[in-house]
């Protein structure tokens, strides 16, 4: 296997690392590979899919990650984007790699420049984590903001339908303007829940590769936690400040067990091979089958937190006392709980597949892709 002098720089594939000075420049594992590739194709200007197939054929992503990896690697080479030295953009095709000299060597053979360069000691694991970290999170923003979009939109969708069936159930009181009052709490929790999520796997993703499924299912469920234990801390706090209502709100396992589900099924759906509709059918069953065992334990989602509160709030008129009456029970019991958590969970892991597979593309138009 070759490596690659450049100016002052040393890029080793083979002992992943690029070096200046005899000082380890830290890069996340994707952004080696697309120097790597760059360089090793650099007589041509390179598409930006063809980047895709080779950098990230395994996982989701947007056109935003591709150009914070690009940021990044003129940052730590130095390159000014307006006078380029060693990364060109070829615009809307690609990019290119245009250093003339580079020196192409066995990676087995004594170094010829900068003798001892690959000895010296590699940059501190701490720093390494930072930067890994600080480029997961704010490198990628269309991870988590895609996410929360379709998040957000399959609440918002699952609580308009929830409140047209409840308005419709004979026997209901329920107003027609339950329905948009249902729409934004259910739009709100699931945007909350899909930023959370989609945050998790961003981290999750740049944080290893010899263990990526677990660390993808660990940074999943991680952000559903948090997400879930902040907004039962502020449920909890406005009911208890503002109408004096206490109900017992889940938050932490709910987001748990949902953010768990939604990062095993991306891992295995980015894993075998990206088809356009195994995310979304993998990550709607998995994330309704753990809200179903949720709600069958007595941990309900939105719908039945909500008629929770409706039975401790006098008068209110969200109650789903009549959506239990239509499936034979006669109040909102077990069965009609358990039905609607796991439709809760499904439509939500369904909006949030789709919003991890959607990507801008470089035209007018959009697209819906799983890993180009």
């Amino acid at each position: 296997m070759p490596r690659y002098d450049f100016s002052d720089f040393r890029l080793s594939p083979r002992r992943r690392l690029l070096v200046r000075g005899g000082r380890e420049l830290p890069l996340i594992p994707r952004y080696f590979d697309l120097l790597v590739f760059l360089i090793e194709r650099r007589h041509q200007a390179v598409h930006r899919r063809e980047i895709f197939d080779r950098v990230w054929s395994d996982v989701i992503v947007s056109d935003s990650a591709l150009s914070q990896a690009i940021r990044t690697l003129r940052r730590v080479l130095e390159d000014d984007p307006r006078d380029p030295r060693f990364i060109r953009t070829v615009s809307r095709h690609g990019y290119q790699f245009i250093f003339a000299d580079v020196v192409e060597e066995d990676d087995e053979a004594p170094p010829q420049r900068d003798p001892g360069s690959l000895a010296e000691p590699r940059a501190p694991m701490a720093g390494l984590i930072v930067t890994r970290l600080r480029q997961a999170v704010g490198g990628t923003p269309a991870r988590w903001a895609s996410a929360a979009v379709g998040g957000g939109l399959a609440g918002a969708a699952a609580g308009a339908a929830g409140g047209l069936l409840l308005t419709a159930t004979p026997g209901s009181g329920a107003p027609l303007a339950v329905i948009p009052v249902l729409a934004a709490i259910g739009g709100g929790c699931g945007a909350a829940g899909g930023a959370g999520v989609g945050a998790g796997l961003s981290v999750g993703e740049a944080s290893t590769r010899s263990k990526r499924s677990l660390a993808l299912v660990c940074g999943a469920a991680a952000g559903g936690v948090l997400i879930g234990l902040t907004t039962q801390w502020l449920m909890r706090w406005t009911l208890t400040a503002l109408v004096g209502v206490t109900v017992d709100i889940g938050g932490g396992l709910e987001g748990l067990v949902i953010g768990g589900a939604a990062g095993l099924a991306y891992a295995f759906a980015t894993a075998v091979g990206p088809r356009r509709l195994q995310l979304p059918v993998l990550m709607a069953f998995l994330c309704g089958l753990g809200a179903l065992a949720l709600a069958s334990s007595g941990r309900p989602l939105v719908g039945g937190t909500l008629h929770a509160i409706a039975r401790e709030a006098r008068g209110s008129e969200i109650s789903l006392a009549p959506l239990g009456r239509l499936v034979g029970e006669p109040d909102f019991g077990p069965v009609s709980q358990a039905l609607l958590g796991a439709g809760e969970g499904a439509l939500f892991g369904l909006g949030l597949a789709f919003g991890l597979m959607y990507r801008p593309s470089s035209r007018t138009s959009h697209e819906m892709v799983i890993a180009p």
